[in-house]
């Protein structure tokens, strides 16, 4: 094994999102009752705040909209959804920031141990909110995975921890890539800026979607087109390419299907119409300089789109 893989990070044990079974019921039934239709609603309001001043921040002439809008928004918004303190958002930036490294391409020997610093400071922060909000509740995600029950089940602190980390990594960067995605497809396409935001973003997230791939380990054999997979494969299976295939007619698979869809997925999807439609309002005139995709194998967003305003 790479010894810069062999750190506090990279083993530890498997969170929801990779779990089946029994383990994955109990967690997805009590988790699921913080990710309600009106706690994502009432956040509306919050978002439109947020976009507004992202937006205003921006000085004349040509902007990265990717620096300006869609990186820091999901940042800001998922730090406010989780419950942490605006006084802490520097360091909570500071924090994802560097666990974004864990990406392709590998991480350098430096870069793990940044990540692994980072890894560590953020948990124990969580612990921390988690500790006073069990103490002080409020309106926020932290609040309500505490207040989560089923039956004499409930989730403990490490597990309350692990899922704001899920929210990070599945909620904030790959919105980040959703935002971007969208604002492209409205400044280079007619029939784009013809629809309403709800209906772009549905688009954006068929077409454009911000994860194209996604790896699942193979517990049994199984047969697939004439062919068999041996139990202990590892199977990347290409949602850019589903969504796209003549046989599936409606179906968007850019948040999975079944047991493990995406949790947060109206969140994201309300995250990237309120950014859209503040960013239509604001520069209705804004038109595209450049556009420079990233590299990455298994997302697919924007490093930099320059956009004149006006």
């Amino acid at each position: 094994m790479d010894p810069r893989a062999d750190n506090s990070v990279t083993l530890r044990a498997p969170n929801m999102m990779n779990l089946d079974g029994a383990d994955h019921s109990r967690l997805r039934n009590l988790v699921q009752q913080a990710f309600t239709p009106k706690s994502v609603e009432n956040f509306r309001e919050h978002l439109h705040k947020i976009a507004n001043m992202c937006l205003s921040s921006m000085p004349e002439g040509p902007v990265n909209i990717v620096k300006r809008l869609s990186k820091p928004m999901p940042t800001i918004a998922v730090a406010d959804y989780i419950g942490i303190d605006s006084t802490r958002h520097e360091d909570f930036k500071r924090w994802t920031d560097s666990l974004t490294k864990r990406g392709y391409p590998v991480p350098r020997e430096d870069q793990w141990s940044e990540i692994v610093d980072a890894d560590t400071s953020l948990r124990s922060f969580l612990a921390e909110v988690v500790a006073d909000r069990s103490q002080n509740p409020g309106d926020d995600l932290v609040s309500r995975l505490i207040n989560a029950r089923d039956k004499d089940q409930r989730l403990s602190t490490d597990e309350i921890v692990e899922m704001c980390f899920l929210l990070i990594g599945a909620g904030n960067f790959t919105t980040t890539d959703l935002i971007s995605n969208c604002v492209y497809s409205h400044l280079t396409k007619t029939e784009s800026q013809a629809l309403d935001e709800a209906s772009l973003v549905s688009q954006t997230l068929k077409v454009d979607p911000p994860v194209l791939s996604i790896r699942r380990n193979v517990t049994e054999d199984i047969d697939v087109g004439g062919k068999t997979i041996k139990q202990g494969a590892v199977v990347s299976l290409l949602i850019g390419a589903a969504n796209h295939d003549q046989v599936n007619t409606g179906t968007n698979l850019s948040f999975g299907r079944g047991l493990h869809h995406c949790l947060g997925a109206p969140l994201a999807k309300l995250e990237a119409e309120v950014a859209i439609r503040c960013f239509r309002e604001r520069y209705p005139d804004a038109s595209l300089i450049s556009a420079t995709r990233s590299k990455r194998m298994d997302f697919r967003g924007f490093n930099s789109l320059i956009v004149e305003p006006s």
